[in-house]
């Protein structure tokens, strides 16, 4: 079973743009993240970990 719900926001001018602007920072730190995990990884791939046998 599967329920789909609608529903549409009304906010006042000055919550929409608080609300837009929290939007922004949000993505703005997912990019960064994500670009950091990238970088993280492109450092792995080039120096791989060396293994030492006891």
């Amino acid at each position: 079973m599967s329920v789909s719900l609608q529903f549409k926001l009304e906010l006042k001018r000055e919550d929409k743009e608080k609300l837009i602007q929290l939007m922004r920072k949000q993505s703005s730190a997912i990019r960064v993240a994500y670009n950091m995990l990238k970088e993280l990884e492109k450092e792995k791939t080039k120096n791989p970990p060396k293994y030492t046998k006891d």
